[in-house]
């Protein structure tokens, strides 16, 4: 795919137009593209023309009326990436979006309440053999109480995404300072690590949990008065984290608490397939026989959360998985969401379980 920046012939920020505005309850972006013969938007797999609606401004009324939303801009054919809408991490590569104002929005919004801090921290792996990076969210109230050990939560993301996508795109630090101010969730540190994990320059995203466990962990646990014993600590992912945090859990039961699965899974297809980058042998889920002891497994979490959006294109392996959950004796807090694969929902699924867990 050729992708190029596009700058706008360098104008100055403050002469270019608004990219997203709001015209009797619509609304339109608008981009400046000089000299271009045709501008597009490719949403969910669909190009939608925007129209030359004055010299070089192109205008297009929005396709969708969620809130976040990946979006392809093409200027005469070539994907571009356009620095007047935001930009976030997906697809394996930068990419822009759109985000819209939305009634259901006030959980992640910036409020007037305490806000915790994001910090980004560098660890050698001994599994990878490289420096790795991942962000790490504490409580407002964190430094001011020194000999508390606070609970975490290791939050991941999903295929083509990295450590930034849960704070940047998912805004779990806005969801978190918003429900430790009301009162709503116990306050926690969220480790976000990037799970496509590469050696020797090539993803294997199987060595997540190695890595976690040898490198992550330890480093993490050691820096912050954090964790430190099973009941204090928790572990979810989107998509494919929730794939490695599932594997993870039942691997290390004796280490984890609270286990969270959205729009997700808990057999890993990934191994085998396409998308499988280091060309694993299918797995063979030793990680589940810990169903096989159902009245083991339901004491072992205090929560077991599984949720998904009801137009997610993977629904038919979230119904698998609910089968062999029933078919085990196994117990788990369900939820379906108004929505599909995306940040949209992954946001409602922090919201609801980070309410439920350290507690």
């Amino acid at each position: 795919m050729n992708t190029a920046l596009c700058f706008n012939d360098v104008l100055p920020y403050e002469d270019r137009p608004e990219a997203l505005v709001e015209r009797d309850g619509k609304y339109f972006v608008r981009l400046m593209e000089k000299g271009a013969s045709s501008v597009q938007m490719l949403f969910a797999e669909v190009l939608y023309d925007f129209t030359e609606t004055e010299d070089g401004i192109w205008e297009l009324e929005v396709p969708f009326d969620t809130a976040f939303n990946c979006v392809q801009i093409k200027v005469d054919g070539r994907d571009v990436m356009t620095p007047l809408l935001p930009i976030t991490y997906g697809y394996s590569r930068p990419y822009n979006y759109v985000e819209l104002p939305a009634k259901d929005s006030e959980f992640y919004e910036i409020k007037d309440v305490p806000h915790g801090s994001v910090r980004r921290e560098y660890f050698f792996s001994k599994v990878t053999g490289e420096w790795e990076s991942c962000l790490v969210y504490t409580p407002a109230e964190y430094d001011e109480n020194p000999d508390k050990i606070y609970p975490v939560l290791y939050l991941q993301h999903g295929h083509g995404e990295n450590e930034n996508g849960w704070m940047y795109s998912g805004r779990a630090n806005f969801i978190m300072d918003n429900l430790i101010s009301e009162k709503r969730s116990v306050p926690f540190v969220i480790v976000a690590n990037n799970g496509m994990v590469q050696k020797d320059h090539v993803v294997d995203f199987l060595l997540f949990e190695p890595m976690l466990m040898e490198d992550v962990i330890p480093f993490i646990e050691k820096k912050y008065h954090a964790g430190r014993s099973k009941k204090k600590r928790g572990i979810a992912g989107l998509s494919m984290g929730s794939m490695q945090a599932s594997m993870i859990a039942f691997n290390h039961s004796e280490m984890f608490s609270e286990v969270g699965v959205f729009s997700g899974f808990i057999r890993d297809w990934i191994s085998g397939s396409e998308l499988d980058m280091s060309c694993h042998e299918p797995s063979d889920n030793s990680h589940l026989k810990i169903f096989d002891d159902a009245a083991a497994f339901n004491t072992c979490f205090n929560t077991f959360f599984r949720a998904i959006g009801d137009q997610d294109p993977f629904m038919e392996h979230f119904l698998g998985d609910d089968n062999i959950c029933a078919d085990h004796g196994i117990h788990f807090f369900r939820k379906v969401y108004n929505g599909t694969h995306d940040w949209n929902v992954w946001r409602m699924c922090l919201y609801d379980f980070a309410q439920m867990i350290f507690k």
